[in-house]
Parts: structure tokens; sequence; C-alpha cells
């Protein structure tokens, strides 16, 4: 089977969704399969072969990238996959609609809803109206589209996607996090063995609340003066992190390690005790389960995603009040010693069912009824046959600019985000 992955961001940095597919790639090719990965921006010399990239315009310092058409060669491969297979909602499923013949699965991995409000100052209510014609627009370019968890299936539903859903879970490759290669003491990383270490790994950006967290470890570590903290990762909030910690008075005990390679992250959580979050933006995140598989009870907000992974008191403390709730998590599991192993033998065992042979399973047979059925070819509008009408589109492309582009930026920088021609004649002739 050919297989086409296409996504607009796919960096080698901790980043969750190019682990995916990446992860994806691997265990597909190991299966008999061709895995050909279309994404955007410039030519990267850690890309692996089967990996095309057309030309893009970056988005600030976010690492995504935005094009209005793919090369002649990717739209060219595309056209001769026979499941394709999207990562993001936007310079994704359009772009699969738009140059694919063959039935499209998109997997929805971001609360697009909630990330709003973390890139431009627009109220909630505002943003959830701009997401309830945009999020079922976009995926309507589907065919189906795979939601990670259940309590994420239910926000799309309530914002209104049309498109079939099929529930199934991320998948980690947990052998690196029950067995790393190099497992790190404390002493490595210049702390106390004494130490109860607790560890955030991710992007360290506005939306996933990393001050937050930051507030709470100061709280808790009042209370348990051996508490320490590793955030793993890196992005345009770190200086402000830093200076946060210091300003807390707690910038002895937090250590930041900027990017790590994903093949270090198991052997860094060997070192830890507890995983700690305050983001309530992942859908189904990879980091908790990676966490869980190294043995990590996790402190976290119940929200859409992190509840259907992680069971409260069983392999970690959930709260529903993250000013104050998350410290006091932290500060129980860190003082009792008896229950963070209890919780930490049950993290290891719940990991399991998140293992990326049981998810690349359900996705491979997902795919093969797929080809059997042919969706795309009873849609009222087949993939590639959309004609591109930039008039009729303007409205939704002008409102994704907003949500894409903070409002603070030279507006100049937005104007590609409006095409008024037609597409380049290469693309006409591929619609049409």
């Amino acid at each position: 089977m050919r297989i086409g992955m296409v996504t607009a961001c796919y960096k080698p940095v901790i980043n969750g969704v190019t682990r995916m597919v990446s992860l994806y790639k691997e265990h597909l090719e190991a299966a008999g399969h061709e895995v050909t990965i279309f994404t955007l921006g410039d030519p990267d010399p850690h890309d692996e072969p089967g990996v095309v990239r057309s030309p893009g315009l970056m988005l600030g310092d976010y690492g995504y990238y935005i094009s209005m058409r793919y090369t002649n060669e990717a739209q060219a491969l595309l056209q001769e996959m026979d499941i394709i297979h999207c990562h993001h909602l936007f310079m994704s499923v359009d772009m699969a609609h738009r140059y694919g013949r063959s039935p499209i699965v998109y997997t929805n991995h971001t609360r697009y809803d909630l990330y709003t409000g973390s890139f431009i100052s627009l109220p909630q209510p505002a943003a959830d109206a701009i997401m309830r014609q945009i999020w079922p627009d976009f995926t309507d370019y589907a065919d189906v589209v795979i939601t990670p968890s259940a309590s994420v299936r239910d926000v799309m539903l309530e914002f209104g996607v049309r498109r079939p859903i099929e529930l199934i879970e991320n998948g980690v490759d947990l052998r690196p996090f029950h067995n790393p290669t190099k497992p790190l003491s404390k002493t490595d990383l210049n702390m106390p063995e004494t130490a109860v270490l607790v560890t955030y790994v991710g992007r360290l950006s506005p939306e996933k609340d990393v001050d937050i967290l930051l507030e709470q470890f100061a709280i808790a570590k009042d209370v348990v003066p051996n508490l320490h903290l590793m955030i793993m990762g890196d992005g345009a909030a770190r200086p402000a992190l830093e200076n946060q910690a210091r300003r807390l008075g707690v910038a002895d005990s937090v250590l930041f390690t900027g990017p790590i390679p994903y093949e270090q992250v198991g052997n860094y959580l060997a070192a830890a005790d507890l995983f700690a979050t305050a983001s309530v933006t992942e859908v189904h995140p990879l980091t908790v389960i990676e966490a869980m598989a190294a043995g990590l009870p996790v402190v976290a907000i119940s929200s859409p995603g992190i509840v259907d992974t992680v069971e409260s008191g069983t392999c970690g403390l959930l709260t529903t009040k993250p000013a104050g709730g998350l410290a006091a998590a932290l500060a129980g599991l860190a003082s009792n010693d008896r229950r963070r192993q209890q919780m930490s033998q049950a993290a290891r065992s719940k990991s399991e069912r998140f293992s990326i042979e049981n998810t690349v399973q359900r996705t491979l047979a997902l795919y093969e009824r797929l080809r059997q059925e042919r969706p795309d070819l009873k849609r009222k509008k087949m993939h590639g046959r959309r004609i591109f009408d930039g008039e009729r589109l303007q409205p939704v492309v002008g409102q994704l600019g907003k949500l894409l582009w903070p409002a603070e930026k030279d507006p100049t920088n937005r104007r590609w985000f409006l095409p008024n021609t037609p597409d380049q004649p290469e693309q006409r002739r591929h619609d049409n």
C-alpha cells in the first residue's frame, strides 16, 4: 500500500505531531508499506528518505508553514497514493483534497478552539464562533476523522464536525521508556539524590501554560523543600519562564535543559519521580503517555485528552482547580513515597494500551476498509475536482489568518493569507 502522510510541520524536535508521523512511517514501512511524507518548508538535512517538501512561508517562530500550492513533483506523487493521512487541519487536509485521488484520513491532534486565545487577544466566545465555521469546513475535505480520545471527539461534535469520526488513541514506542539505554541519575543532573524531581516535557509556548506550572511548583516547594523541577524542551517562552523562576525564588531548583534529542528523553525521565503539566489544550498527549511508560505518576489539570489517558488516584492525580490544585497534588505525592511508588507501577502498566503496535494495526484496518469502500468516489465533490475560488474562501482564510498570526505583527506580512487571483496554471490543471 502506498501511504501519504501530510503535515504542515515536520521538524526533528520535541514535537508531538512530528514524532507521531515519524513513528507511523517507521512502523508502516516495517509492515511492508511505502510511506511518503508531504510537508512544507526548506529542505532539512535531518530529513529521512521519503520526505517531500514544498516551499512555504513560516508563521512567526512557531515552526509552521503556509503555502497556496504544492510543487509539481509533490502534486504528482500525491495522486499516486492509495491512502492519504493528514495530521494538521490547515495546509494538510485542503492540499490532500485538492491533489489526491484516494480516501483521505485526518487525525485531529490539536484543541484549535483553545489555541486561539494563546496567540491573539480574542474572547473565547468569538474564537469559538470562528472555529464553528472553520473546523467543520476543513474536516469536510476528509473522508474519515480520527480523534485520539473520546472527550475530544465530543468537543469536535459540539463544534459541528460532520464527517464520520473514528476513535484511535495515539501510540508510543514504549521500549525506550521501559528500558532506557543510558538512564541518568539526579547526580548527573547536578541535583541531590534525595530530591524529589518533577519533570515537564514539551514546547515552551503560551498555550502550554508552563508559567502556571512554575507558579504551582513554587507553592509546592514551600511545603516540600527538597522538590525540584526539570523543564525539557525549548520555545519562544523560555526567556520569560527563566525570569519567572528567578522572580519566584526557585531558580536554583529549576533546570531548563533546552531541546533534548528524542532518543535521549527516556534517559532523562529515568531520573525523575513525577511528571506534571498545566496544559488544558492537549488532545491525547504523547509526553504524558511516555512519562507513564517511564513509571512516572502524572499530576495534571482534568481536561479533555488528559482524562482519557490518566486515571486519577491510580496512576496520577488530576485536579479541576489550576490555582492551588496542582500545588496540592505535587506536595502530596512528593511527601508520600509509598503512594508514589504504587502509582509508578500502575502508570507503567496503564501505558501498555497505548503501544504504537496497537495503534498501527487499528489504523491499517481503517485504511483497508476505506480502500474497499472508497467513500472518496461517492462524495458530491470528489477529491481533485475542487476549483480554487479565492473570493469564496476569503472570509474563512481571513479568519484563519487572524488565528495563526498575532495581531501585533506587521499586517503587511499577512497579505498572503488573502489570495485574489486563481491558482497557477499547473494547479488548475490538476483541479479540473
